[in-house]
């Protein structure tokens, strides 16, 4: 008997062989399979399995945008707002004066750029979606809409503060 010196070549000469034997016993057996089937009936067999299943995207999110978009969609907020009092967020506003006195409370605000908008309970304001909520003394409350990062709405009360215009007397009238 032939001694090879690496035992190793033996055992991978070895594996080669029994690897092409095997392939060589499965080809002849799907031969043989294919010549049982007619070719009508896997021509047949292929187009069944093709339309058996048809992909309809109606209803899915397409997945090359964030999913945050849809919930925005959903929300309503289109990307223009409707009112100047919608372009802005809150932090860009300021309450300059309210007014109790009346049947319906209002406040006058100012935007930046000094621009002032009187609001009364139910106006639409800021960027996310924030409606005025009331109208108090010292301040004006707005409910606004949050979503997190797992597509949840919150609603959030935010509080807009009264600002008082500085003067030398604070409210106190000159004596002359």
């Amino acid at each position: 008997m032939l001694r090879a010196k690496h035992p190793y070549r033996t055992f991978l000469l070895a594996s080669i062989g029994a690897l092409f034997l095997t392939l060589l016993l499965f080809t002849a057996s799907k031969e043989g399979f294919a010549q049982e089937t007619t070719p009508q009936e896997t021509v047949q067999q292929e187009t069944s399995a093709e339309d058996t299943y048809r992909y309809d995207p109606a209803g899915k999110r397409d997945p090359f945008f964030s999913p945050l978009n849809r919930v925005i969609e959903q929300s309503g907020m289109a990307d223009e707002a409707k009112t100047p009092l919608q372009r802005l967020d809150l932090g860009q506003f300021r309450v300059v004066g309210i007014i109790l006195e009346t049947p319906e409370p209002k406040a006058l605000i100012e935007d930046n750029s000094g621009l002032g908008y009187i609001v009364t309970s139910g106006t639409l304001i800021g960027s996310n979606g924030g409606m005025i909520k009331s109208i108090e003394p010292n301040r004006i409350l707005v409910e606004e809409y949050e979503t997190d990062f797992f597509g949840k709405r919150k609603v959030l009360e935010k509080e807009m503060p009264l600002t008082v215009a500085e003067s030398g007397t604070k409210g106190t009238p000159k004596e002359k």
